[in-house]
């Protein structure tokens, strides 16, 4: 599934999406503040985009995403001024703000630069035929889902049900209020939806997809980084007297590209 890196620009895979520069996949650092979302948007990332993905230190990465929440914190612009690689900041958890656009479009006014809502929860969404089936069932009883996840859990028709208790509240777990509105009003739209379909549904819903374009706008600076950081190995190695002279040699040849 691994596309190439082509002409300064990374390929995509129409499908699955995922982004690398060959040999190796794209390697990301998501950082945020503690509840921005940072872990939740890594892992949809790996999952979405076939990347290497991780909160915390990853030495060294080829692109870097900072999660920020409802506003720019001080924290956050000494980080984003710290980052010595192709950057981009995500408002994270969009799923859960009503006004998500607008704050983005402040927040980027803030910094000078492109602030992209996201939400990391619907974008790493995996519901399996037994949720659709779930889910159908209860577009089919017009169920309505309250603002709290609480409440949808204990509400009247439920009560002493536990398996149902136990369906719904996992459902806000996987979905949040927002996703399982959205999954119903697919179903409720698309009656013979398959869970495929609600899945890349709530995926193009989570905003992700907007990442593709400005990560493949930055393929020529990550190509260039991790040359600089290729040649730099081949210098240390060498200095050290590794096979010195086929060192050499390779350094040579990375030179003259």
């Amino acid at each position: 599934m691994d596309q190439p890196f082509v002409d300064g620009q990374l390929s995509e895979n129409t499908r699955a999406q995922p982004l690398v520069i060959r040999p190796q996949p794209l390697v990301i650092a998501v950082s945020g503040m503690p509840g921005a979302g940072s872990s939740t948007l890594a892992s949809a990332l790996a999952d979405r985009f076939g990347v290497v993905a991780a909160v915390g230190d990853m030495d060294p990465p080829d692109f870097a995403i900072r999660v920020i929440g409802a506003q720019v914190r001080a924290r956050d612009r000494a980080a984003i001024d710290a980052t010595q690689v192709p950057l981009l900041v995500v408002a994270g958890k969009s799923d859960t703000r009503p006004d998500a656009e607008r704050m983005a479009r402040t927040a980027s006014r803030a910094l000078g630069q492109a602030v992209i809502p996201v939400s990391g929860l619907l974008a790493g969404v995996r519901l399996d035929a037994t949720d659709r089936d779930i889910l159908g069932q209860w577009r089919d009883a017009g169920i309505a889902v309250p603002t709290s996840a609480a409440a949808f859990a204990a509400a009247d028709e439920v009560r002493g049900d536990a398996p149902q208790q136990q369906a719904r509240a996992r459902m806000m777990a996987l979905l949040g209020r927002t996703g399982l509105v959205a999954a119903l009003e697919v179903l409720e739209a698309s009656p013979d939806a398959t869970v495929a379909e609600v899945n890349a549904a709530l995926h193009r819903r989570s905003g992700v997809d907007a990442l593709v374009t400005p990560i493949k706008q930055a393929a020529g600076a990550i190509a260039a980084g991790r040359r600089v950081r290729r040649l730099a190995g081949l210098r240390l190695l060498s200095a050290r007297g590794f096979d010195r002279p086929a060192i050499e040699q390779r350094l040579i040849t990375e030179s003259a590209r």
